[in-house]
């Protein structure tokens, strides 16, 4: 009994060594174990510093974009401005144009041969009509007269082929012979000639082609022999 009980006291003795030591090296190892604040303070004032700066940079930048998206802005209002005027202009010479008169014809003689030679100035009848804006031109007489005061422009081409005549014609305005042209009879083949002028006209003046005394001028279906104006800007 006495050894058993003896036994027993020496048991708890050994148990309570080892369990003293065991807790004096878990306290040790604890201690050795434990994270080491300031470290990571340190970092974590770092890792601020660092994303500070960035975002310094970053707001220097997004002002720096800022400032181009305002200089942006200013040449898009001038630009949008000059596109404004730019169409203001355009409607408004749209709206002259739609105001201006229209003039224009342009006819061939009509004939297939020779006309002349006549011993006088005959008035050109050109009668086969191209076009004729305003009806301004009297394709049974020949005449051009103009109903609005203007500035125009008149052409006309005279065709020969008599091998034995000359060709000649010349434009006329109120009477007044402005240009001409001809041909000599020295040629087997279609001769050509054109001539044309820049007129200033009133209303009421007359623009006309007449054949010259003793000259000829052919046309055929092919249209060789015309005469042409048209109204280059009104005046007023």
């Amino acid at each position: 009994m006495k050894l058993r009980v003896v036994l027993l006291q020496l048991l708890s003795c050994l148990l309570l060594t080892d369990g003293q030591t065991e807790m004096q090296d878990f306290v040790s190892n604890g201690k050795n174990n434990q994270p080491n604040i300031w470290t990571e303070v340190r970092d974590i004032r770092d890792m601020v510093v660092e994303l500070k700066v960035k975002f310094d940079m970053t707001m220097k930048e997004n002002a720096k974009m800022a400032e181009q998206m305002q200089e942006l802005q200013k040449e898009n209002a001038g630009i949008i401005g000059q596109i404004k005027i730019i169409e203001n202009q355009l409607e408004g010479i749209k709206r002259e144009n739609e105001e201006q008169p229209k003039v224009a014809f342009s006819a061939d003689l009509g004939i297939s041969g020779d006309l002349g030679p006549q011993s006088t100035e005959i008035t050109l009848a050109f009668n086969n009509i191209f076009t004729n804006i305003g009806n301004n031109y009297n394709p049974a007489t020949g005449l051009f007269i103009a109903s609005v005061k203007g500035v125009y422009y008149f052409r006309f081409t005279a065709c020969g082929q008599t091998i034995r005549q000359s060709l000649g014609a010349s434009l006329h305005k109120n009477g007044q012979k402005i240009v001409s042209v001809g041909q000599w009879r020295d040629h087997n083949q279609h001769r050509y000639a054109s001539n044309g002028a820049v007129l200033q006209l009133e209303v009421g003046d007359v623009v006309c082609v007449k054949l010259l005394p003793g000259y000829t001028i052919y046309d055929s279906p092919d249209n060789l022999s015309t005469f042409s104006g048209f109204l280059i800007y009104s005046l007023k």
